[in-house]
C-alpha cells in the first residue's frame, strides 16, 4: 500500500465505518500490531460506486493482510 493506491477492504477489516471501504490513499500515517496482525493507519479519499472521488479527507485503520489494492 502506497500513496495513490486505490484499495478495498471488507467492513470487518477496517475501523471505523460501515460497508466495504473503497479509498484512494493520500498518506500512510502509522502502523501497529493488533492481536498478531499488522494494521495500517491511512488518510485518503472515498471513491463512490460511480467512480467519482469525495474531496474530503478521511482516516481509516485497515488490516494490511485483508486489504486489496485494486488500482492506482
Amino acid at each position: 500500500m502506497t500513496v495513490g493506491d486505490l484499495i478495498t477492504v471488507h467492513e470487518v477489516f477496517y475501523r471505523f465505518g460501515t460497508g466495504p471501504l473503497l479509498m484512494r490513499i493520500t498518506a500512510v500515517l502509522n502502523w501497529r500490531i493488533v492481536e498478531g496482525a499488522l494494521w495500517v493507519e491511512l488518510s485518503g479519499q472515498d471513491v463512490r460506486p460511480d467512480g467519482s472521488t469525495d474531496l474530503r479527507q478521511r482516516f481509516a485503520l485497515v488490516r494490511a493482510d485483508r486489504t486489496v489494492v485494486v488500482g492506482r
